[in-house]
């Protein structure tokens, strides 16, 4: 079985391929990161004979403190990351390789692909946008529509919400809950998750839609513990994007004792990164 970290003497990680679709500039940003990539190694105790060895992706990622899926999809070209992501592969790539004359390209140079990467990215999504215009209008009120529908279906809502912030420091274990309604927030984090999942795989610009539906959803209709089932479905939809612009958007504007019961919900539900990164949001 090949192994995601690949084999002896081999980096197949930091070898992706680049699809012929990703416009130049992201496609030579993305290669530029490859190379960086290359030159990490791991960090290991002295005397241990494993230690200097390729790390990983699952390695690399937990260094740079993002998940392994966003480093790979960074990788190949299909997201430009954050600039202190960038730095912060450089700064290791170059503290690794014994300096940064040694890893090929300057941090001044990476400033100037990152520009032209985001710069074709936001291009590229104005164009689409321009050509959808009427689309994501309708598109919009069908949201809201649907939005105060669920309001409307959802009464009393924002009093039990107001009522957990005040008396409850922490949600109820999901163990705990009774199972109707346990039932009734699956229900609700599913339908919201798929709603989101067709919007964005509609076309490129549903991303922007599906972002809509969520932040309002979760942030004034569902609960905490819901918005953390939400999440979660999205995971299982393979819709990674959507979840980690969710936890930042959640983690930015939600109360703080929000944010503290949803990443304990999300613990509870397996997602250990995304209860830590959704924490770490909170604190930008």
């Amino acid at each position: 079985m090949t192994q995601r970290g690949g084999g002896r003497g081999t980096r197949p990680w930091t070898n992706k391929v680049i699809s012929e679709d990703v416009p130049p500039g992201r496609r030579a940003f993305a290669a530029a990161l490859q190379r960086l990539a290359r030159h990490l190694r791991t960090q290991s105790a002295a005397g241990n004979k494993a230690a200097h060895r390729p790390p990983t992706q699952k390695e690399a990622a937990e260094r740079l403190k993002i998940s392994e899926s966003s480093l790979s999809r960074y990788l190949c070209g299909r997201y430009v990351p954050d600039f202190s992501i960038v730095k912060a592969l450089h700064k290791q790539a170059s503290t690794d390789a014994g300096g940064p004359g040694l890893v090929g390209i300057t941090r001044g140079e990476l400033t100037e692909m990152h520009e032209r990467a985001e710069a074709e990215r936001r291009c590229r999504r104005c164009a689409s946008l321009s050509k959808m215009a009427d689309l994501a209008s309708v598109e919009a009120d069908s949201l809201r529509r649907q939005l105060e529908e669920a309001e409307s279906n959802r009464a009393g809502l924002q009093e039990r919400l107001a009522a957990l912030t005040r008396a409850t420091p922490r949600p109820v274990p999901l163990q705990r809950r009774d199972r109707p309604r346990m039932s009734r927030d699956m229900a609700a984090a599913r339908q919201v998750a798929q709603q989101a999942h067709d919007l964005r795989t509609r076309s490129d610009d549903g991303e922007g839609l599906a972002l809509f539906l969520l932040r309002q959803a979760t942030v004034e209709v569902l609960s905490p513990a819901e918005a953390a089932l939400t999440l979660a479905s999205l995971r299982e939809l393979d819709q990674h994007q959507l979840a980690d612009n969710l936890i930042h958007v959640y983690g930015r504007d939600q109360p703080d004792q929000d944010v503290l019961n949803i990443a304990l919900t999300l613990h509870e539900l397996g997602l250990p990164d995304d209860a830590g990164a959704i924490l770490r949001a909170a604190l930008k």
